[in-house]
């Protein structure tokens, strides 16, 4: 669980901005743009893999408000400020322990080359430091991930461990 500073704030409802995007918390309303524009490149590094039917998204997005609910992770959706346009999604997730909770991120093919994903990460750090107490947060790269690996590098990110591929037969 995600130990949050003000116990009053409501994970479903978080709204964050700088100049140029806006991060809110993730909602069905989001199912088709999510759908639409995580793909098998988007994924290529990523886990899970993209959904085969636009049910699959909205499971996924179900299961995040009630994790999100149950103060366990916060799942954003990743907005222009301009226009409102979506651009992808990212999250902070208390996966194996609340005082290192991961990153997350992914954004649109259209919309790379832009540096939407290092502003996101960078605001999204702000706000968790600010609203939630922990020691340290993780931002799980693959290696062969050079734009993602510029995010955590441009914040400072070192590398703390690496593990080897594997598959599950």
């Amino acid at each position: 669980m995600l130990n949050l500073i003000d116990p009053s704030i409501e994970l479903t409802s978080v709204f964050i901005q700088s100049d140029r995007i806006i991060l809110e918390s993730i909602q069905m309303s989001y199912c088709q743009q999510i759908s639409n524009e995580f793909t098998p490149e988007i994924t290529q590094y990523m886990f899970p893999k993209p959904p085969v039917i636009v049910e699959e998204t909205a499971q996924f997005i179900s299961e995040s408000l009630t994790k999100m609910q149950k103060r366990k992770e916060l799942v954003l959706v990743i907005k222009k400020k301009e226009n409102r346009e979506f651009l992808g999604c990212c999250g902070f997730y208390s996966k194996e322990s609340p005082t290192t909770p991961e990153f997350g991120i992914w954004i649109k093919k259209d919309a790379h080359g832009n540096k939407y994903g290092s502003e996101a990460i960078n605001i999204l750090r702000h706000w968790a430091i600010e609203n939630i107490d922990f020691d340290y947060a993780i931002y799980p790269v693959d290696t062969a991930n050079i734009a993602s690996r510029k995010i955590a590098e441009s914040l400072g990110g070192v590398v703390i461990k690496e593990k080897e591929d594997f598959e599950l037969a």
